[in-house]
């Protein structure tokens, strides 16, 4: 590990807004942030400034020799380090100029076989060989070379290895996770997932070479496995997240706007649309807007976004629309506003996945001013009461 003098810390700092500093960089920065506010406002001070030298055009080039006048100029008057800090900074500009094709170019992912998941009424396992498995069908056991893959019949489908030998090819599964369900899965590592409705997770079944990356589409709630030696990787739409080991939840659905990483403990760092990387601590939470292309980090309550583990859904002064949204996770219905305006009234309530509909229809509808209520099967009304005169 690195010894975390001035001059190091400064290292760090670019390399990881540049997506490129190691594991163990990131681990140290994190911890350094740790240590003070004063910490924390150096780096932010430093994102700063590497954001105004690293100038972008429509074509994704970058000005070099305007970049490295601007740290020259913004730097001049830090008496330590300075040469130093220079010469980082103008290793770091010629890597951005001769790496243009890597950070412009997507990233490489597990493939991923397109599904709807309206397809599916049971949590289902997909095999790489085109094999379908109901995972609610009852407990299994088979073994796939150095895996065996379990299923307790208990909501939960573990991976198990007793060696360490590599694959020449690596299998990937695909669990998708219908609405109305949830499921937990193990991976070979010891890593636990607890995946939401409408989810779908594609990861390997035995991790091999220096990483742990698996691929998500919608909303998982992940307790790590620690390796220092191996990252795992979380990619999720336009989100990436990289962590040692640590306890967050990602929710990435399609039909929402943003997308968001919430951190339970432990360090991570994310980086949203090749944008730059940032790290988040514990109760922090890292939101990415698709629609505006914005990211922002602010602190939260982790329960209201990791209670449905639990099978509950917290809520606290929040509108219509993110409540019904969540609720159609869980129940089949569509949804017609009377009003739009409806969708921004706010409410605080706990949403038990084991109630019926109806029930708890009738408790929004009790408590405010709006009306509730279900016509045919699967179609919910939501409509202003009347006043009386």
């Amino acid at each position: 590990r690195k010894k975390m003098t001035s001059e190091t810390i400064y290292q760090i700092i670019l390399s990881s807004l540049a997506g490129e500093a190691t594991e163990e960089e990131l681990f140290c920065l994190s911890k350094w942030l740790e240590e003070s506010d004063a910490n924390q406002a150096e780096y932010a001070k430093t994102q700063r400034l590497y954001q105004k030298t690293s100038l972008k055009t429509k074509e994704q080039t970058y000005d070099v020799d305007k970049a490295w006048q601007n740290i020259q100029r913004q730097t001049i008057h830090k008496k330590k380090n300075i040469s130093l800090w220079l010469g980082y900074a103008a290793m770091f500009a010629i890597v951005l100029s001769i790496g243009i094709v890597f950070f412009t170019n997507k990233p490489q992912t597990a493939p991923i076989s397109k599904v709807n998941v309206n397809d599916y009424d049971q949590p289902t396992l997909l095999l790489e060989n085109g094999e379908t498995i109901k995972l609610n069908e009852g407990s299994f056991a088979r073994q796939q070379k150095h895996i065996t893959i379990k299923n307790d019949a208990e909501k939960k489908l573990v991976y198990e290895t007793k060696n360490k030998i590599a694959e020449n090819k690596i299998q990937n599964n695909h669990i998708i996770i219908p609405k109305g369900k949830t499921y937990q899965l193990i991976l070979s590592d010891g890593t636990h997932i607890h995946l939401n409705s409408e989810s779908e997770l594609i990861y390997p079944t035995l991790f091999t070479g220096n990483k742990r990356e698996v691929t998500l589409i919608g909303e998982a709630f992940f307790e790590v496995a620690k390796d220092k030696e191996k990252p795992f990787i979380v990619k999720a739409n336009e989100m990436e997240i990289n962590v040692l080991g640590t306890t967050f939840n990602v929710c990435s659905y399609a039909k929402d706007k943003t997308i968001s990483t919430t951190l339970i403990e432990g360090s991570v760092s994310v980086r949203a649309n090749q944008g730059d990387t940032q790290i988040i601590k514990p109760s922090e939470q890292f939101t990415y807007n698709k629609e505006n292309d914005r990211t922002n980090i602010r602190t939260v309550d982790t329960e209201l976004y990791t209670s449905w583990i639990d099978g509950k859904y917290i809520f606290k002064h929040a509108t219509l629309d993110e409540i019904i949204n969540k609720l159609q996770l869980w129940y089949d219905f569509t949804v017609v506003y009377q009003d739009e305006c409806l969708k921004n009234n706010r409410y605080s309530l706990i949403a038990e996945k084991d109630i019926d509909l109806d029930k708890l229809l009738e408790v929004i509808s009790y408590t405010s001013e709006v009306k509730l209520e279900r016509t045919g099967t699967n179609t919910i009304n939501i409509k202003k009461i009347k006043e009386e005169k």
